[in-house]
C-alpha cells in the first residue's frame, strides 16, 4: 500500500468508476499478466478495481497539447493580423523615402492573395480534417440528444435522436438467456445510446453537465462502468415501474453526466436524472395519453443544462397537437424527430429510431434520411442475432450514398466559411494601405484611425472617410469621431472572450465564469490597454493620471458598446455555428460578427457622445487627422467627472441588460434554424 494517499483519487472518463489509488505499476513490456488481491480481515468492500491504461503523465501532456495547439490557431490568426499591420507600416516608411507607391500597392495585393488562397483549400470531408475542434474535447462535452415518449389509446411510440459529431455508429445484439431478456442497441459497446428490449422496455439518453449524486452504499452494487446501468435494466426489468424500482434499490453513480429516458408498451415513461438535492430524481409522463419529451437540460433540475432549447420547445408544441389514436402514426412521430434533428458541421443527428413499441418494431433513419427508414424487428433481431456491425451498413447502397452526399456537403460549409474569413483578412490588410499611402493622416491622427482601421477593417477606413469628408459638420461628426474610436477593444475583447470561454476548461459549464469573461476581457482592454496608453501618448500625460480620469468614461462607452454587440453577436455566432461549425480558423468568423455588432454598439455610443461633446468632453476627436489641423491636443482632451456622469452609468447598465436580453431572445430564435 505504499502508493496509498487518502485524497488521490482517480476516475474513468465517464466517471463510472471513481476511487483512491492503492498501487500503481508500470510494465514496460507486453506480455500475459495475473493480478490477485485481497483484504487480509475477509471483507469484500469497498471494492478493488485493476485500472489498465496508459502512463497518466503521457495523457497530461497529450491533453495539454491538444488545448495549447487549439488555442494557438485562433492566437495566431490575431496575432497574424498584427504582424500583417506591422509589415505594412513598416513598408509605408520606407516607401515615403523612396519607392514606387505603385510597385508598392501591387506587392501588399500579391500579399493579401497569397495569404487568402493558403487557407482556402476544398473540403475534404471523407478525410475528417474538417471536424469542428471545438467538441473533440471529449467528455467534458456533452452529446446531444432529443428523445420523447407519446401515447395515444393503444398507441406508443418512443424516439430518439443521436446528435454528436462522429460518422457512424454501431449496432448490436444481445440474444439474452433464460435469466435475461434479449435487446437491440445502438450506439458503441461503451456508451449504449439507444436500447430495446425484447418486453418493449425501451432505453435512450440526454447529455448533460456532471452532477453530484447520493449513491447509497447500502443498496445492492453494480458491477462495471456508466454505461453498465442501462444494460442491465434491460436485461432485468420489462416495465417503467420495475425500472423505477431497480433503481431505488441498487448503488446509483457519484456523478451523472446525462438523464436517462426510459418507456414501456404500456405508455407509462420516465426520466431519471440527478435531483437538485442530489438524490437520484424520477420525471414521469402523466398517465394516460399524452408526451414526455428530454432533451439537453435536466427536467428535475433546469439550471444543470442548456435550458431554455429549442428542440425541446418544438417537440412538445408538435406533440400537443396529437390528440387522437388515428393521428399517432409512425409517420408523425418520423416528422417530430425531423422537425428537431441538427444539421451542423459541428455536430449533426447521426440517426433517428422510431420504436412502436406494442408492436416491438424500430424504425431507423441513417444521417437524416426520413425518407428512407430500414424496419427492424425486435423479436426477428433477437431469435435470429446478426454480429455486431457498423449502423450504415443495415441500410441500401443508395441510402448511403444520399447520406454521403449530404455529409461532404455539410463539411463543405466549413471550407466556405473560413474562405470568408480569409477574404476579410485581406480587406483589412488592403484597408490598411489605403489608409497609409492615400489617407496619410498626421501622427497624432494615426493614434486614432491606425487601430480603427486594423480592428473595422473597411468599416474603420469608411468611418476616417465620413470624419475627413464631413469634418465641418462641428458637434456631430465629434460624436461619431468619438464613438469610431471607442470600438476597437470592444471588438478585440469580445473575440478574446469567446476564445477563453471556449477553450479554458469548465468556463462552457460555468455561466457566472462566463459573465465575468464576456464583460470582464472587454472592460479590462478598454481600460487598461487602449484609451490611457494611447490618449496619455496622445497628449503628454500619465498613464495613471489618465486612467482615473478615464474610468466613469469607459465604464459607459462598455456597456453602450457590449449592448449592441451581444444584441447583434450572439444571434449570429448561433447562426455561424449552426451554419459553418467550429474550425481553427473560427476566431475569423468571430471577428466580422463582432465588427457587425460593433456597428449596433457605436450607434449607441453615438447618443452618449453627442451628451457629451456638446458640454465639451471630447478625446479621441480633439486629436489632429489632418496635417495643420488642432494643435496640442493637451488642452482639448477631457473627460467628464463621476458627478456629471452617474446617470448615465446607470442607464448604460440599464440598456446593457437589455441588450443581453435581445442577443439571448435571438439566439433562442436562431438555434431552431436549419
Amino acid at each position: 500500500m505504499s502508493d496509498y494517499v487518502e485524497t488521490n483519487t482517480y476516475a474513468t472518463k465517464d466517471r463510472g468508476r471513481v476511487g483512491v489509488l492503492i498501487r500503481s505499476i508500470t510494465i514496460d513490456e507486453p506480455d500475459i499478466y495475473t493480478f490477485s488481491c485481497h483484504y487480509a480481515d475477509g471483507r469484500s468492500q469497498p471494492q478493488v478495481v485493476l485500472a489498465v491504461g496508459p502512463n497518466f503523465m503521457w495523457e497530461f501532456f497529450g491533453i495539454a497539447a491538444r488545448t495549447v495547439v487549439t488555442a494557438a490557431a485562433g492566437l495566431a490568426v490575431l496575432l497574424g493580423s498584427g504582424a500583417v499591420a506591422a509589415v505594412v507600416v513598416i513598408i509605408v516608411a520606407v516607401k515615403r523615402r523612396r519607392g514606387s507607391s505603385i510597385a508598392l500597392v501591387a506587392c501588399l495585393t500579391l500579399a493579401v492573395l497569397l495569404i487568402m488562397s493558403s487557407g482556402c483549400g476544398p473540403a475534404q470531408p471523407g478525410g475528417g480534417q474538417n471536424t469542428p475542434v471545438l467538441l473533440s474535447r471529449g467528455d467534458s462535452v456533452p452529446r446531444h440528444c432529443t428523445v420523447f415518449t407519446v401515447s395515444q389509446g393503444d398507441r406508443v411510440f418512443f424516439a430518439g435522436n443521436d446528435d454528436w459529431h462522429e460518422r457512424d455508429s454501431t449496432y448490436w445484439i444481445d440474444p439474452g438467456s433464460d435469466t435475461r431478456y434479449g435487446a437491440i442497441y445502438f450506439g458503441e459497446r461503451d456508451n449504449v445510446q439507444q436500447g430495446f428490449n425484447e418486453k418493449g422496455l425501451a432505453y435512450d439518453s440526454n447529455g448533460l453537465p456532471e452532477a453530484p449524486v447520493r449513491s447509497h452504499a447500502g443498496r445492492k452494487p453494480v458491477y462495471g462502468g456508466y454505461t453498465s446501468y442501462p444494460i442491465q435494466i434491460l436485461r432485468e426489468c420489462a416495465t417503467v415501474q420495475e425500472v423505477i424500482a431497480w433503481v431505488q434499490e441498487h448503488q446509483w453513480h457519484q456523478i451523472m453526466h446525462d438523464q436517462l429516458h426510459f418507456a414501456d408498451a404500456t405508455g407509462d415513461a420516465v426520466v431519471i436524472s440527478a435531483g437538485p438535492d442530489g438524490q437520484v430524481a424520477f420525471t414521469r409522463k402523466p398517465a394516460g395519453d399524452g408526451f414526455l419529451v428530454s432533451t439537453n437540460f435536466n427536467l428535475a433540475n433546469p439550471g444543470n443544462g442548456s435550458y431554455p432549447c429549442w428542440r425541446y420547445a418544438r417537440a412538445e408544441r408538435m406533440l400537443s397537437k396529437i390528440q387522437s389514436e388515428g393521428e399517432l402514426t409512425t409517420e408523425t412521430a418520423a416528422a417530430v424527430a425531423d422537425a428537431v434533428h441538427v444539421e451542423s458541421p459541428s455536430g449533426w443527428t447521426i440517426y433517428s429510431v422510431v420504436a412502436d413499441l406494442p408492436g416491438r418494431l424500430v424504425y431507423v433513419y441513417y444521417l437524416f434520411q426520413y425518407d428512407a427508414p430500414i424496419v427492424l424487428s425486435i423479436d426477428e433481431e433477437i431469435a435470429r442475432p446478426r454480429p455486431s456491425r457498423p449502423l450504415s451498413a443495415l441500410f441500401p447502397e443508395d441510402t448511403q450514398r444520399r447520406a454521403d452526399r449530404a455529409y461532404e456537403q455539410l463539411m463543405a460549409r466549413t471550407a466556405r466559411c473560413d474562405a470568408v474569413g480569409f477574404t476579410w483578412l485581406g480587406l483589412i490588410a488592403l484597408s490598411l494601405v489605403a489608409l497609409l499611402i492615400v489617407g496619410r493622416p498626421a501622427r497624432r491622427g494615426l493614434i486614432v484611425w491606425l487601430p480603427v482601421v486594423v480592428v473595422l477593417g473597411p468599416l474603420g477606413l469608411l468611418a476616417r472617410l465620413l470624419a475627413r469628408r464631413f469634418a465641418a459638420r462641428g458637434r456631430r461628426i465629434s460624436a461619431f469621431v468619438e464613438a469610431v474610436g471607442d470600438l476597437p477593444p470592444y471588438v478585440v475583447g469580445i473575440v478574446a472572450a469567446l476564445l477563453t470561454v471556449v477553450f479554458v476548461p469548465g468556463l462552457m459549464q460555468n455561466q457566472l465564469l462566463q459573465l465575468v469573461a464576456f464583460y470582464g476581457i472587454p472592460l479590462a482592454a478598454g481600460l487598461f490597454l487602449y484609451q490611457p496608453p494611447l490618449l496619455a501618448r496622445a497628449t503628454g500625460d500619465g498613464y495613471t493620471r489618465t486612467l482615473l480620469r478615464r474610468v466613469p468614461t469607459v465604464l459607459v462607452s462598455t456597456n453602450l458598446a457590449l449592448a449592441g454587440l451581444l444584441a447583434v453577436g450572439l444571434p449570429l455566432i448561433q447562426w455561424q455555428v449552426n451554419t459553418c461549425g467550429i474550425s481553427p480558423w473560427i476566431v475569423l468568423a468571430w471577428w466580422i460578427i463582432a465588427v457587425l455588432g460593433a456597428l449596433m454598439g457605436g450607434l449607441l455610443l453615438c447618443a452618449y457622445h453627442a451628451w457629451a461633446v456638446g458640454r465639451g468632453f471630447t478625446a479621441w476627436s480633439a486629436l489632429p487627422w489632418r496635417t495643420g489641423e488642432a494643435g496640442d491636443g493637451r488642452e482639448t482632451v477631457s473627460s467628464p467627472p463621476w458627478r456629471r456622469l452617474w446617470h448615465w452609468v446607470l442607464l448604460s447598465f440599464a440598456v446593457l441588460v437589455a441588450g443581453v436580453a435581445v442577443g439571448v431572445w435571438g439566439t433562442t430564435l436562431v438555434a431552431g434554424l436549419r
